[in-house]
């Protein structure tokens, strides 16, 4: 290889370990190694590849950050892949190997799929926002092995269980096993408002999400969830390519008088879960959005009612985070 050549790299990580393959610029092999999944086995493999004339893609799975943020200290210029169009170009042939420099090839001829790099700031929002999604989850799923276990003991139980009297009632039945179950409860909730405390200390301060928050059925949490998954408004070019991005907007495949509407395979689950509870919210709220939503169910459903109010809700959103004014009903 001639010191200042070109070259390009595909790295395929999974948690242990990470497969890399080096091309140059005529897509020739100069290496292809497995390494262990650690910094100092990922400095050993980028011996030799110095930054200004190494281009790196990575796939985004679960373990893109760790590669990721070491290469970008090092100033490494790194792209991040979408694993499902990598998978579609791959078809039926999958390796480690085959994927690394499947990563490489395409982006040595300008072709890779990429995908949206977060700040370091909008990553730790997400963390922690999500983090409180997983806690409140943890609850739920608390909250109905409590239920099966008085169900299974013939307790009939009133529908608010979970405020001071129901809590204390819940104490007064003596059971073991719930009385163990109740204890993991009040500490995951306990942990859940300590979150919740720094998320709303932090929406307070953020521009986006105090506007966020002038759009009905959007309260400082949701705004926040919202803020930290989309991130930069300005990757998305219109509103129909937010909806897409959140789930609300299905594919479309025609061939000939055939038209399916597939799911979309790649979409940002977090933010479709809170546009769904927001777009549930607002129902209960007198407004535009809600008189959509009662047009919408009235001709074709609740569940289609509920999609439409999401799709309607997320072109607010772009309007309100592109311009940056607050949301007003006209």
């Amino acid at each position: 290889m001639n010191i200042g050549q070109e070259v390009y790299i595909g790295l395929d990580t999974h948690r242990q370990t990470i497969n890399g393959t080096a091309l140059d610029t005529a897509g020739n092999i100069i290496c292809n190694s497995d390494f262990p999944n650690t910094k100092e086995a990922l400095m050993e493999f980028m011996k030799g590849f110095y930054p200004w004339y190494s281009y790196i893609a990575i796939e985004a799975c679960n373990f893109w950050r760790g590669p990721y943020k070491i290469l970008n200290e090092l100033g490494y210029k790194v792209k991040l892949a979408n694993p499902v169009k990598i998978s579609q170009i791959a078809k039926d042939k999958k390796t480690d190997e085959i994927d690394s420099k499947i990563l490489a090839d395409l982006l040595r001829v300008n072709y890779l799929p990429e995908v949206y790099i977060p700040s370091d700031e909008i990553l730790a929002l997400r963390d922690l926002t999500r983090h409180k999604i997983n806690l409140m989850r943890l609850k739920i799923r608390l909250q109905n092995k409590i239920k099966a276990q008085l169900s299974r003991n013939g307790i009939s139980y009133e529908k608010k269980l979970w405020n001071k009297e129901g809590i204390a009632w819940l104490k007064k039945l003596k059971s073991y096993e719930i009385d163990s179950l109740l204890g993991i409860w009040k500490s995951l909730a306990k942990e859940e408002n300590s979150v919740k405390r720094k998320i709303v200390g932090m929406a307070r301060v953020k521009e986006e999400t105090i506007l966020l928050e002038t759009i009905h059925g959007i309260g400082f949490y949701g705004a926040m969830i919202i803020y930290a998954e989309i991130g930069n408004v300005d990757r998305f070019p219109t509103p129909k390519h937010l909806q897409a991005f959140s789930g609300f907007s299905p594919g479309i495949r025609q061939s000939g008088t055939k038209t399916k509407m597939p799911k979309r395979a790649n979409v940002n689950y977090w933010l479709k879960f809170i546009i769904s509870q927001c777009s549930g919210r607002v129902t209960l709220k007198k407004c535009k959005l809600q008189r959509h939503y009662f047009r919408m169910k009235k001709k074709k459903g609740w569940k289609i009612a509920r999609k439409s109010t999401g799709r309607v809700m997320l072109s607010i959103i772009w309007h309100v985070l592109k311009e940056k004014i607050p949301y007003q009903e006209s």
